[in-house]
């Protein structure tokens, strides 16, 4: 069941509604045809939250996809501006989100079918996954290598929300007025592990990292999806 909400600030461009279904990725999908750009899905249930936005680009999906990184940024500053400044949110390449070296979640993205590379995509979909709370599990200390917003602290999922909406208007103006790398650059400098020496950049839509002794090329950010692990069938890994 769905409904129409306005218990979260969103800045104009965005329509919310609320979700009974956890998978809030395929929600958007399903809506986006008809719903459009703007339209964000969001869900707060069973120890997690889940919120997707609809986009409707304007370039060729070759270079369209890049919207997932800037989907990435948004979502780990606003994480970052609502929860204990000593610790760091970090990214594992393309779409793990990190709090203090444990796994708080992560980014998803879908593509209208049938979208070839040179095409423009009639839609996409950036979603995001949260470990909202563990309470389901008998002992946290058993499940070291995941966290969550209660146990941490974090500001109430109203902020985060209606601050990633803000931060990611934000970061598609500027990718639109100061070019890719303008935005692209958050991204970086949340990338974990850090690189000590060297430099990392974007390359078309890999990921490139140059260091002294040589260096490495990630795979290609759409073949890499979904690829480090930190989600199951019904949601981030506990």
């Amino acid at each position: 069941m769905l409904e129409t909400a306005q218990a979260i600030a969103l800045p104009p461009p965005y329509t919310l509604v609320r979700s009974d279904t956890a998978d809030v990725l395929a929600e958007a999908v399903r809506l986006a045809p008809e719903a459009g750009a703007g339209t964000l899905v969001l869900h707060e249930a069973r120890g997690l939250l889940a919120f997707a936005v609809v986009l409707e680009p304007e370039e060729p999906l070759e270079s369209a996809q890049m919207a997932f990184l800037l989907g990435m940024a948004a979502l780990t500053d606003a994480l970052a501006a609502h929860c204990p400044p000593e610790r760091p949110v970090r990214i594992l390449w393309p779409d793990e989100v990190r709090y203090d070296k444990a796994r708080l979640g992560g980014g998803r993205f879908a593509v209208a079918p049938g979208t070839k590379p040179q095409d423009v995509p009639d839609w996409m979909v950036f979603a995001a996954e949260l470990i909202a709370d563990r309470e389901g599990i008998p002992a946290p200390g058993d499940f070291p290598d995941s966290t969550s917003l209660v146990e941490e602290d974090f500001e109430p999922t109203e902020a985060i929300v209606s601050s990633f909406a803000s931060y990611l208007m934000l970061y598609f103006d500027r990718w639109a007025h100061e070019g890719l790398e303008a935005v692209t650059n958050r991204y970086l400098m949340r990338i974990d592990p850090p690189l000590l020496r060297g430099v990392r950049r974007i390359e078309g839509d890999r990921l490139i990292e140059i260091t002294p002794s040589g260096g490495k090329r990630h795979p290609p950010l759409m073949e890499a999806l979904g690829k480090t692990g930190w989600r199951a069938d019904e949601g981030p890994v506990l």
